[in-house]
């Protein structure tokens, strides 16, 4: 058993409810949380608004596991302090409060997001959960039945035909090419971010949000301000005198208010914009006559 405690208030169903990681599951409506962590599945509960407890069936190297994916090295205090830089925020960061950003398996982070494109969570969720249960290693843990994350040797020699059947449509062309063609440089430090981003960019298949979210959940740079719908409304309603503006432009005024902390204040956003649809009222497509 290992116990994690953060100097800001942990709440997990934020955290793992909130768009950034999709397959870790709860069994008792955000009391404990099952998951898979690289070779290993991990069960979490809360001891406390602060303290987390973990345990798992492989217990070696899983507290340094567990202080990498949960960033423990964030100065969670300061990174809230920092982004609070309106009345606006300050509300969204307050309604945020618990919610704290993962360090996701490069591999696993990257599949996911390719999948996400013009998708919705319940769905990207289905889709990784069909993947692992095909083609994962299983495992029991507490008499459950789990799956780790299909490795690339796992899927190399998988067809598109065969993603296609998976649901994961017009996506099964880019996922079959990534891992075909799997990038060298995704397992060499990030020297640069805007190279990094651009090489990622230059892989059918990954735009720039994708390139974005990316290298903010798996390779942990929080500078990033990765920009999709709902935080295309919001930044254009509450920070661009509701002028509409490209998507480029919202993520380099993203980054200019937030700063090294973007990332976070992304997630937050996103979170309080998809909890907060009455902002946001869809325009109404005329009937063409």
């Amino acid at each position: 058993m290992v116990e994690l405690i953060f100097s800001g208030i942990f709440d997990m169903v934020k955290t793992f409810e909130c768009g950034q990681i999709f397959r870790f599951e709860t069994i008792d409506f955000g009391k404990t949380y099952f998951g898979a962590l690289h070779d290993r599945i991990i069960k979490i509960t809360q001891k406390d608004p602060h303290t987390l407890i973990f345990s798992s069936n492989i217990n070696s190297n899983l507290e340094k596991l567990l202080k990498i994916f949960f960033r423990t090295h964030d100065n969670y205090l300061d990174m809230q302090k920092s982004i609070k830089i309106d009345n606006l925020m300050k509300k969204v960061v307050d309604f945020s409060n618990g919610l704290h950003l993962l360090n996701q398996d490069n591999f696993e982070c990257s599949i996911s997001y390719i999948l996400s494109q013009c998708s919705n969570i319940p769905r990207i969720k289905r889709n990784l959960k069909d993947l692992g249960k095909l083609y994962g290693k299983q495992v029991m843990f507490e008499d459950k039945e789990f799956f780790l994350f299909p490795t690339r040797s796992d899927l190399i020699t998988v067809t598109e035909e065969e993603f296609r059947d998976l649901g994961f449509g017009y996506r099964a062309k880019y996922l079959r090419n990534f891992i075909k063609n799997y990038p060298s440089f995704f397992n060499e430090p990030v020297l640069d971010s805007e190279i990094f981003n651009q090489k990622l960019q230059n892989i059918e298949g990954i735009g720039q949000k994708v390139a974005d979210c990316i290298q903010l959940f798996a390779y942990g740079d929080i500078s990033h301000f990765p920009v999709d719908t709902w935080m295309e409304k919001f930044m254009i309603k509450f920070y661009n005198n509701g002028e509409k503006i490209s998507k480029k432009k919202i993520r380099e005024l993203g980054g200019t208010l937030f700063g090294k902390w973007a990332g976070y204040a992304q997630e937050f956003i996103f979170y309080y914009a998809r909890n907060h649809p009455q902002f946001f009222p869809s325009k109404k497509k005329k009937k063409k006559i």
